[in-house]
């Protein structure tokens, strides 16, 4: 809200001076806020220029630990040998982390998707959530469990069921989700459009 801005953004100044920023730019009219967020809008393709792979994650956790769990998410990097890009909606604890990986290497995708799951977990440890903003799929179903307890997930099944008993809402997800910020469990594969020509990827 326009209110809480307000009173913290001089706050918020201050600490990225403490903390040695350069330079703190401000967006002076609606064609600099565009630009502002052509940059984050074009942050996942920009890792093309990374990374030849990558997977995508989304956890949300309490603003207050972010620092935290970012360092944590740097050892965990080190640690497992693969390079981990923060993309976040640092406002609301919200997180995507990628997993920058070579896909064309034996192992290599299984290992950085065990890397993302490891991430979307320590959220969960921290305070947090598995999901931010895009829900539950196939690649996250495994993760449920840390954050719910057996009879939460009976009860959600038993709703799932009475609501869809035929089992056609994204058959083989634990709940349905929009199909968002272009995420899919593995490798990208090229949409049948791409592949005629009839399409292209941005």
């Amino acid at each position: 809200p326009q209110a809480e801005v307000d009173a913290y953004f001089d706050q918020v100044a201050d600490m990225c001076r403490q903390a040695g920023a350069l330079s703190i730019r401000i967006a002076q009219d609606a064609a600099e806020r565009a630009l502002i967020w052509k940059g984050r809008k074009a942050a996942f393709a920009a890792m093309g220029r990374l990374s030849r792979d990558y997977f995508v994650q989304d956890g949300v956790i309490p603003r207050t630990r972010l620092g935290a769990v970012l360092e944590r998410i740097g050892q965990m990097s080190e640690e497992a040998g693969y390079r981990v890009a923060n993309v976040f909606h640092a406002g609301d604890g919200n997180l995507h982390p990628l997993v920058l990986y070579d896909g064309r290497n034996e192992g290599e995708a299984d290992e950085a998707e065990d890397l993302s799951i490891r991430i979307v977990e320590l959220c969960v440890e921290s305070g947090g959530s598995i999901t931010g903003e895009h829900g539950v799929g196939a690649d996250k179903a495994c993760s449920m469990p840390k954050m719910f307890g057996e009879d939460d997930l009976a009860v959600m099944q038993r709703v799932r069921v009475a609501l869809d008993p035929a089992g056609l809402c994204n058959p083989g997800k634990v709940f349905p989700t929009p199909r968002l910020c272009g995420e899919r469990p593995g490798p990208y594969r090229p949409h049948p459009l791409e592949e005629a020509g009839i399409a292209e990827r941005l």
